[in-house]
């Protein structure tokens, strides 16, 4: 392979050249909720990043992509005051510029992939001597979660100014949609102790009124449901549109229920449901007669997701 420069996009050429067998060391700077699809770790990797309160805060670091690592086995370091973005893998270094976020695949950034030895070896001994090092565990994962909601995104130097203040909730691009009819049920025990605790646990004592809510979603099979999807249910027997909601955790069995799964969403408590059929004319005037707004369906088309969404001006 020998010494390689990749720029200005060269997040396509990261993710392929660290699809190596053996443990991957990586320490970057921050982490956008699309970190995982960029940074395709495993269990029995490391990765160091700035998950200090201010990079929370400032929705530079997401903790969306904190969980999906610690839930993926990798073990998660934070050190606040790491600006590098270095991989080492047990063949292969990638040295550069590039947090693993949507506002890096934006920006112009570059970086070296080389196959040296002793460049792989600096960049594990570099690694392995930073310092002020943090575990990120559930715990520490609980309180991000706070800083995160009641941060706002804001640019921090170094990082892509490119920032999103009203829809942070949303992933961005929102790749994944899917139309669903509400349905009303009651929870069982079990579940609305669940959902209880969760609640408990994102919600903030004092502060700004609260802007987002926990829901819960029960589906009799997983299905195809995952993180970051967005929901967008109707209801037509009271000809409603409902704002989007986005599944933020992965499916949880329900006891004695015969495989029905739970997921939690989260839900912007400022955004009125539509009415159905002022809906469906908007989106035929943005060229989208066939919106199907009525049947469950998962939307295919990246304009049609746009539009929706644009319902709500997200």
């Amino acid at each position: 392979m020998g010494t390689t420069f990749h720029g200005p996009s060269p997040w396509p050429h990261i993710t392929r050249a660290i699809r190596t067998r053996g443990a991957r060391y990586a320490a970057i700077g921050y982490l956008g909720q699309d970190a995982p699809e960029l940074l395709p770790l495993r269990a029995g990797d490391l990765l160091v990043v700035n998950a200090s309160k201010a990079a929370i805060r400032a929705h530079a670091t997401s903790p969306a992509a904190l969980s999906y690592y610690l839930n993926k086995g990798v073990r998660v370091l934070s050190s606040p005051t790491l600006h590098a973005k270095v991989i080492a893998t047990s063949t292969r270094a990638v040295i550069g510029s590039a947090n693993a976020s949507e506002n890096s695949t934006l920006a112009d950034d570059a970086v070296v992939i080389t196959d040296d030895p002793d460049i792989v070896a600096s960049v594990r001994t570099f690694i392995d001597g930073l310092d002020e090092i943090t575990e990120v565990d559930q715990v520490f994962l609980d309180d991000a979660i706070l800083e995160w909601e009641i941060g706002r995104a804001v640019p921090l130097p170094g990082v892509t100014g490119r920032v999103r203040t009203d829809t942070d909730f949303l992933p961005t691009p929102a790749r994944r949609m899917f139309v669903k009819h509400a349905v009303d049920y009651e929870p069982t025990d079990t579940e609305q102790q669940v959902l209880d605790n969760q609640r408990g646990r994102h919600s903030t004592a004092g502060g700004p009124v609260v802007k987002y809510q926990l829901e819960s979603l029960r589906l009799d099979t997983r299905g195809t449901l995952r993180r970051g999807d967005v929901i967008v249910f109707v209801d037509t027997g009271d000809e409603w549109i409902h704002p989007p909601a986005v599944v933020i955790s992965d499916p949880m069995r329900i006891p004695r229920s015969g495989g029905a799964v739970l997921f939690f969403l989260r839900t912007r408590t400022d955004l009125p449901p539509v009415p159905l059929t002022d809906a469906e004319k908007a989106l035929t005037d943005l060229g989208h007669p066939g919106s199907r707004l009525r049947t469950d369906h998962y939307v295919r088309s990246p304009s049609l997701r746009t539009a929706i969404l644009a319902l709500w001006d997200l």
